[in-house]
């Protein structure tokens, strides 16, 4: 992926912003693209509960794997597993003037990558979640 030309040494400082925020987004999705080989990583899958009914009614898996016999779970997860899940991740960049900016930068969290599985049991809508142990001990996305 080639990043966007970098301003010149006369470029003022609204330039070089500029290319600076348009860089740090190719440099995210470069970064989640790349996000390690795929036998590096460990494979999280949990099962996802229905506090209506007391039961499980289905897995996930870090790559977006999905066993359910429920429509309801299949229909509300399958946006999140086709177009990932928006995350905010606390990031640090330098501004203008020199000073630390510290902010959150959102990024879309997708199957295969680190902390899936936890941002999709985040995002699913009640009565859908999974035990709260297991969810405290899940992978968080915390790469920019």
């Amino acid at each position: 992926m080639d990043g966007p030309e970098r301003p010149g040494p006369d470029a003022d400082a609204a330039e070089i912003a500029r290319w600076m925020e348009e860089d740090f987004g190719r440099a995210v999705a470069e970064g989640i693209e790349n996000a390690g080989d795929e036998n590096d990583r460990e494979v999280v899958k949990v099962e996802i509960l229905n506090h209506e009914r007391g039961e499980v009614v289905g897995t996930i898996d870090t790559d977006g794997n999905l066993d359910t016999e429920s429509e309801a779970l299949r229909n509300v997860s399958q946006e999140y597993i086709e177009e990932g899940i928006p995350v905010l991740v606390p990031t640090t960049y330098e501004n203008e003037n020199g000073e630390a900016v510290h902010a959150d930068t959102e990024v879309m969290v997708k199957p295969g990558t680190t902390g899936f599985v936890r941002a999709f049991v985040d995002e699913l809508p009640s009565p859908f979640d999974c035990d709260p142990e297991t969810l405290a001990d899940l992978p968080a996305h915390d790469e920019v």
